[in-house]
């Protein structure tokens, strides 16, 4: 399990969260290593807008918006559409996790995947229980309402 101060230097950078996001789905549809390489090289050399300086959430998501269509024109006519939009919303969760506050993604991440309970990470951390709920609140408030797929 991560330590909340390796949490605070784990977010990657936005040329990074696009190649998990394409690779994942990729990996998800059932491609193979060699094919799900080659598809992220396919979808993240056609977005020049890929830049490591971008800050703004607004524009990464815009990015991650013209990457997912890149995505769906390449792989829908190969997989059949219910998987391919399970998949891509399962990397959108995932992406939308990581641009959480470092202490709303490690709450989530710490119940969520973890299965810590909250007065389990009350004592791993030091919060109190109403911080947790709270840190939980918002961070599953952010992420259901950024996650939004574009059609």
């Amino acid at each position: 399990m991560l330590t909340t101060a390796a949490w605070r230097s784990a977010v990657p950078e936005l040329p990074e969260r696009m190649l998990t996001l394409v690779y994942r789905v990729a990996k998800q549809t059932g491609r193979s290593r060699r094919t799900s390489t080659a598809l992220c090289r396919r979808v993240l050399d056609a977005a020049p807008e890929l830049d490591r300086r971008c800050r703004d959430v607004a524009a990464g998501r815009r990015v991650r918006a013209r990457v997912l269509a890149a995505l769906r024109a390449d792989l829908a006519p190969r997989i059949d559409r219910e998987r391919l939009d399970a998949a891509l919303h399962d990397a959108v969760l995932l992406d939308e996790v990581t641009l959480l506050p470092p202490r709303q993604r490690f709450a989530l991440w710490s119940t969520a995947v973890d299965r810590l309970t909250t007065a389990e990470l009350a004592t791993r951390t030091g919060w109190t229980t109403p911080q947790i709920a709270r840190l939980l609140r918002a961070g599953l408030r952010t992420v259901t309402s950024g996650a939004a797929l574009p059609e």
